[in-house]
């Protein structure tokens, strides 16, 4: 469930983008994720990565999250 977010002065913000498309014929298609994240975004560094299952997209957002909560503290 989403919930809105709460600022505040102290606050380190994020962002993961998933670009999600599908290749190949009607009869074979292939799914295709490409995933960006910046865990800060004071900073010019980013993380980006390619998938072609649901699983393994799941995985890594999974893993970016625990990442990112684990920083913060």
């Amino acid at each position: 469930m989403l919930s809105a977010a709460r600022h505040s002065e102290s606050s380190r913000a994020g962002v993961l983008i998933l670009r999600v498309w599908v290749e190949g014929s009607a009869s074979d298609q292939q799914l295709r994720i490409r995933i960006v994240g910046r865990p800060d975004l004071e900073r010019d560094a980013q993380d980006t990565a390619s998938a072609s299952t649901i699983e393994a997209t799941l995985a890594y957002v999974r893993d970016w999250l625990e990442l990112f909560a684990t920083s913060a503290r």
